[in-house]
Parts: structure tokens; C-alpha cells; sequence
């Protein structure tokens, strides 16, 4: 720490302080878009708008690029901000403009995951020829202490299937939903995944193709010792 100069380690706090905001206001945001009070949330998203560019001109200049990578509150910041804009468009009832901002920020999600795991490949010494380990700071405090999730695919695939739902598209839902769960079941089949996708089940199929699929993706979450995920989530009677 007293390595780095003043200029550096106040570009340090107000990268954090930003970062905090962006989450801060985004819950805010949810509470606002929940009451009914959608002015309110694009004023609060204005707000995030101001933090998101301090958090990426501080990025910009390649000082701090290193700590951008290790804590996921920070490089998920421009992710947030696409998901809080599609939000917004949802309680609009604009489901297919907001489907677009979900897909833009699940793709931002994943570019930014991939970057993450290129680089901690290249600087890793324990292991130079796994792929992808995690630094120590990601695995320690990854959201700063926040209680969030150091991704949020599955929020923008949720969001998105709701989109396709609310649009007439739930084929199209089911599809997006069980696309992201084979691509990685550890990371993507959560509580909240399965009782959405199981929900979908009953509503776009008969009884025993319901019940068929529902255990299927039980199977999965067994398979993959997915063990966190209660059988309530599969809504089997």
C-alpha cells in the first residue's frame, strides 16, 4: 500500500465509491420499478449513468485496469447498468426492447467473464496450464462485501425469459433458459433458474411432458451434485 502514490490510491477510493453506487442505486432502482414508480427509477438511473462513466474513465487510464479485473462489483458495473435499462423498459411494457438490453448485457457478462479467466490463465504460477483459476481477491471479496452475485447471467436470462413471456415467446424462453444451463450447469442451474424454468413447464406443456421435463432437469442438477437446490425448485408434486 505504500507503494502507490496518492494520486493513485485516490483513484483506488473513488473507483470503489462508484462501484458501490452503481449497486447501491440499482437496488434502489428495483425497489422504485416495484412500487410503480418508474419516473423515480430513470431519475436513480441517471444517477448510475454519472458513476458508470466515473467507473469506466478510471479504468480508461490503465493504472488501475489490475483491480478492474479482481473484484467483480467493479467490472460488472457497465452490466448493471444495461440490466437496470431493461428494467426500466420492462415496467414500460417495451418487452422487446427490454429483451434486447438483457441479451446486450448477458453477452457484456460473459465478454467480461472470459476476459477475467484469459488473464488470470496468463498471470497464474501455482497453475500455468488450468484454465481460468480465480484470483485470491476474486475468491475472497469478489462483490466488496456486498451480498450480490459475482455474475449476473442468470438475473439478465430470467429477466430476458420474462421478456419472451410477457411477449408471447414462452417456446422461445424455455429455449434461452435450457441453452445457458447446458452450457454450464454448475454456474447457471440455481434455485431461482429451475423454479422459473420449471414454471415455464407447466404453463407451455401437458402433465406427463411437464413432469418428464421437470425431472430431467432434476436429473441434471443431480448429475452435477447441484446439491443446494431444493426439490421444492422442480415444483414435483
Amino acid at each position: 500500500v505504500g507503494s502507490i502514490g496518492e494520486e493513485t490510491r485516490s483513484q483506488l477510493r473513488e473507483l470503489i465509491t462508484s462501484a458501490a453506487h452503481v449497486e447501491l442505486l440499482s437496488r434502489q432502482i428495483l425497489i422504485l420499478l416495484q412500487s410503480g414508480a418508474i419516473k423515480a427509477a430513470e431519475t436513480v438511473q441517471g444517477d448510475v449513468r454519472l458513476h458508470a462513466a466515473k467507473v469506466e474513465g478510471i479504468v480508461l487510464t490503465g493504472a488501475l485496469s489490475r483491480i478492474h479485473g479482481e473484484f467483480a462489483l467493479i467490472r460488472q458495473v457497465p452490466v448493471r447498468q444495461m440490466v437496470n435499462d431493461g428494467l426500466i423498459l420492462f415496467a414500460q411494457s417495451d418487452y422487446d426492447l427490454a429483451a434486447q438490453r438483457f441479451r446486450d448485457a448477458m453477452e457484456l457478462q460473459q465478454s467480461v467473464s472470459a476476459d477475467v479467466h484469459d488473464s488470470s490463465t496468463l498471470n497464474s504460477t501455482d497453475y500455468p496450464s488450468s484454465p481460468g483459476y480465480p484470483s485470491w481477491k476474486d475468491l475472497d471479496s469478489p462483490t466488496l462485501g456486498f451480498d450480490a452475485y459475482p455474475s449476473l447471467t442468470v438475473e439478465c436470462i430470467n429477466n430476458l425469459s420474462l421478456c419472451l413471456l410477457y411477449s408471447g415467446q414462452m417456446r422461445a424462453a424455455v429455449h434461452e433458459m435450457e441453452s445457458l444451463i447446458r452450457k454450464d450447469p454448475c454456474e447457471h442451474l440455481t434455485e431461482g433458474m429451475a423454479f422459473n424454468l420449471c414454471t415455464l413447464y407447466e404453463l407451455g406443456s401437458d402433465g406427463e411432458e411437464c413432469t418428464k421435463r421437470k425431472k430431467r432437469l432434476q436429473r441434471v442438477a443431480k448429475r452435477f451434485f447441484l446439491h443446494d437446490i431444493g426439490v421444492e425448485s422442480f415444483r414435483l408434486n
